[in-house]
């Protein structure tokens, strides 16, 4: 659920590693990105989600991690640790570039431009 507040459209398979249970979700299409969009928005939090995905870069991919118990609450909150453990998010995109700018653009007094 925490998962489903923050994206669409994903499919979910459940893996064990280690005698250790994960979900994995996985997506195609700036739809899927589309809640996560209007969540940055809505909580004015742009240049912080900006800052974190151009930090993290790498190639064709940008990857970070969400608080649990924030998501579950509907909100986005960059964080690399967390009691329940965090959601590693990681996108994809030959223009990944773009996609930054879409999902987080640049912003002066805190309107995009």
């Amino acid at each position: 659920m925490a998962i489903e507040n923050l994206f669409s459209s994903l499919e979910f398979e459940v893996g064990e590693k280690e005698e250790e249970r994960y979900i994995t979700a996985v997506g195609g299409g700036k739809e899927c990105l589309e809640k996560f969009y209007r969540r940055l928005r809505e909580q004015r939090i742009l240049d912080a989600a900006r800052g974190v995905m151009l930090s993290s870069l790498q190639g064709n991919k940008v990857s970070f991690h969400l608080n649990k118990q924030a998501a579950y609450a509907g909100y986005v909150n960059f964080s690399e640790e967390s009691p329940l453990g965090a959601i590693e998010v990681e996108i994809e995109a030959e223009e990944i570039e773009s996609l930054i700018d879409w999902l987080a653009p640049r912003t002066i007094e805190g309107r995009e431009v």
